[in-house]
């Protein structure tokens, strides 16, 4: 796919993988953007081809309003990259039945009704691309939640894709755990998994991924081949996941 020239809408564009993702949009002759964010005045990029849309995704309402204003300000949609999302680190000691609903609208709901928009309402061929996770394949303990999200998203993509109708294209990504302000606000007291990698590197695997119009992106090379390796191998991605709980243990303890 060519980049040049298209409308670009960005969720969760002011931090990590989508400012990142961003930034390399940027590099694109004749782009425009609408980047939505809870908080996007933490984009700190003076560009006119950016605009910049205060939202949580949360609700279909506010997607509606996502799709309107990329209409609005940018004339359509070419690319659409459902990013945003968040993540619980936790021990899971009570029920909480909102704290469940919240994380599922924005990291499942948000990205799933705007795809069934884009299937609906657009003629035009739209490159959906949606962030999922590595745990999609491989929940780890302390993640319970955000593992199910990501488990779901990936779920519903590798039935959809039989359903997308032409011109539009579906992509997820799967990254490892990324070191994103997430990390940095929790601290010590939350472990990075292994392996990790940064922002850049994920939103190079996208850039490639549009451009080559793949299905699926995974951007570490080493989980890739750790999931190879488990064919063959006794267990190896079991014992990843007690070391991983191990961490969890001693964080949480």
């Amino acid at each position: 796919m060519d980049i040049r020239g298209k409308r670009i809408v960005i969720t969760g564009a002011a931090s990590g993988i989508g400012k990142e993702t961003l930034i390399k949009f940027l590099k694109f002759e004749g782009v425009k953007i609408l980047a939505v964010d809870l908080d996007p005045s933490r984009l700190d990029i003076s560009d006119n081809r950016v605009k910049t849309f205060k939202c949580d995704v949360s609700s279909s309402e506010s997607v509606d309003k996502i799709f309107k204003e990329a209409e609005k300000v940018l004339g359509g949609i070419d690319i659409f990259y459902a990013n945003a999302g968040f993540a619980y680190y936790e021990e899971i000691k009570k029920p909480d039945w909102k704290r469940m609903e919240k994380i599922f609208q924005t990291n499942v709901f948000s990205a799933l009704y705007g795809l069934q928009k884009v299937q609906a309402e657009y003629s035009n061929p739209v490159y959906y691309i949606i962030t999922a996770s590595a745990m999609s394949f491989l929940s780890i303990p302390g993640y319970a939640l955000y593992s199910a999200t990501k488990a779901a998203v990936h779920s519903f993509a590798e039935a959809f894709q039989f359903e997308l109708k032409s011109p539009h294209k579906l992509m997820i990504v799967y990254p490892i755990a990324t070191r994103t302000n997430f990390f940095d606000a929790a601290g010590k007291k939350v472990p990075v998994p292994f392996p990790s990698q940064t922002p850049k590197q994920v939103a190079t695997a996208v850039i490639s991924g549009i451009r080559w119009n793949k299905k699926k992106v995974l951007p570490s090379k080493i989980f890739s081949l750790m999931m190879f390796l488990d064919r063959f191998l006794i267990y190896p991605l079991r014992i990843y996941q007690i070391i991983e709980n191990w961490k969890r243990k001693k964080a949480l303890g």
